[in-house]
């Protein structure tokens, strides 16, 4: 049976997996969700749960369903994201 942590984990994984496949800082997915680094850093770290709405924006701001995130049994690269689009949304979010 899995436990909060185990999904706390998993979320983590998938956010540090896609935010660098994506070529992405910790800075810039923090913006686009209008979040510090450090909290990105601890949603990564899988230590930290997040409300179902900040998970939204993390996908969002990552171009991956949601269901990437929390689906143990989803393919672990996502779907492939636009050329360039996620660079220009996390770049240019708020400060």
């Amino acid at each position: 049976m899995r436990t909060g942590q185990d999904l706390y984990r998993l979320i983590g994984q998938r956010l540090r997996t896609r935010r660098r496949l994506l070529d992405l800082t910790q800075s810039q997915v923090g913006r686009a969700c209008g979040v510090t680094f450090q909290q990105v850093q601890k949603y990564e770290a899988g230590g930290h749960a997040m409300s179902v709405s900040r998970l939204l924006q993390l996908a969002e701001a990552l171009d991956a369903p949601i269901t990437y995130f929390i689906d143990p049994d989803a393919d672990e690269a996502a779907p492939p994201a636009a050329e360039g689009a996620n660079r220009r949304k996390c770049t240019r979010a708020a400060p």
